[in-house]
């Protein structure tokens, strides 16, 4: 189904806002109740009977998790080209509730609405826990809209779209893209996806269920577990004509792994976001032959002008 567009007048207001926080930097932002109103609605009258599963084609960038590092953000656009200027898609886990949560969730919607065909943004571990769980969106609602009224509207409004966010990407009709993993072993009906199957998409679907597991966990890994792993991965690959699987559900500590024989990649974006580990954030990037090379992304620290230290968006 055809997305719905906003109109030339909104469209020039919302890039407007994406150059803002381009030029700012990684500064806070107060954004009026009428412009957090009018932004949900829009976006999500855009999500409005999305289908689950999105399909893509290189040249394009994808990015890991990246949970409220806005500056990492930031540093993506200005490393690996600007938004109006690239193709990229997010894998999921946006925001963990940290600082800058609405200014990720402000900055990524803008660039969906401004340029729709050239951003995907998928939901992640963390906005399934929002979606399929009683929990509050982020706690900076309260503070930042002390209303009640208010910050339950939005509220409201942020779950329903996350709800909306597709769960899977396919690369060049052979790569799964998500922020967990697939099964064909279902379980939870709410998490399946229908599959066009490789080169043979046009008539032939697979039904998966996506799996958002623990993020996070150190799970004990022996030689038997990880053949395993990697049987159970290349049968189901096989049996939807896809290659490999590209995913984001952990902190990476290069910024980016390759395991079961190369048929899972696992990428991070943000930096540091572990509490043991430094982690690098890396960018895969993907050009229009195909080819592949990895960015190293180092974020930007926020030490702005302290004229600059807020900015005010009332549009």
């Amino acid at each position: 189904m055809a997305q719905k567009l906003v109109n030339e007048e909104k469209r020039s207001m919302y890039e407007k806002v994406v150059r803002i926080h381009l030029e700012r930097g990684p500064v806070d932002h107060d954004y009026s109740f009428g412009f957090m109103a009018e932004l949900l609605e829009d976006v999500l009258s855009l999500y409005d009977n999305c289908p689950k599963v999105e399909y893509i084609n290189a040249p394009v960038n994808i990015c890991g998790d990246v949970r409220s590092r806005y500056g990492d953000i930031l540093d993506v656009f200005r490393t690996c080209g600007w938004p109006f200027e690239q193709k990229y898609v997010f894998l999921g886990n946006l925001f963990d509730g940290g600082k800058f949560s609405l200014e990720t969730l402000v900055l990524l919607f803008c660039c969906k609405l401004c340029w729709p065909e050239n951003f995907v943004i998928m939901r992640g571990y963390f906005e399934n826990e929002i979606v399929k769980t009683e929990r509050s969106f982020i706690g900076e609602l309260r503070v930042k809209y002390p209303d009640g009224t208010q910050w339950q509207t939005l509220n409201v409004h942020f779950k329903t779209l996350l709800s909306r966010l597709p769960c899977v990407t396919i690369l060049n009709r052979k790569i799964v893209c998500l922020n967990g993993m697939v099964t064909s072993n279902i379980k939870n009906e709410k998490n399946v996806v229908s599959i066009k199957n490789g080169n043979t998409w046009e008539s032939h679907f697979t039904r998966l269920e996506v799996v958002y597991g623990e993020i996070d966990v150190a799970v004990q890994i022996t030689p038997n577990k990880i053949e395993e792993e990697t049987k159970v991965l290349r049968d189901l690959l096989k049996s939807i004509d896809m290659s490999m699987v590209i995913n984001s559900n952990n902190v990476i500590k290069q910024g980016y792994q390759f395991s079961l024989a190369n048929q899972l990649l696992t990428l991070t974006t943000g930096t540091n976001m572990a509490k043991t580990i430094k982690n690098r954030g890396v960018v895969m990037m993907m050009d229009r032959q195909n080819k592949v090379h990895f960015k190293n992304i180092y974020g930007l620290e926020g030490q702005e002008n302290p004229e600059q230290k807020r900015v005010t968006l009332r549009c």
